[in-house]
Order: structure tokens, then C-alpha cells, then sequence
């Protein structure tokens, strides 16, 4: 018996993303969403 599908309620932000986005796009995404934390800080 095949094993069911899970629910988009029941998945991780990292399943959600690889379901909804090709992978180029999810890799582009994620170089711009840590693009700061390779940054120094630079606060006063």
C-alpha cells in the first residue's frame, strides 16, 4: 500500500518551499534571505 501524501498543514517550511518552488528558485531565494548573515554587523 502506497504511502499517502502529507497535508500542506502538516508540512515543514522546507517541504512546503521544495513543493511550491522549482529549485533554482528556492536556492535564489535562500542566498537572499541569508544574504545579511554573511555581512558584518554594521551598527552604532
Amino acid at each position: 500500500m502506497p504511502k499517502s501524501k502529507k497535508h500542506p498543514k502538516d508540512m515543514t517550511t522546507e517541504e512546503l518551499a521544495k513543493k511550491v518552488f522549482p529549485k533554482k528558485v528556492l536556492e535564489f531565494l535562500k542566498k537572499i534571505a541569508h544574504e545579511k548573515d554573511d555581512k558584518p554587523n554594521e551598527s552604532s
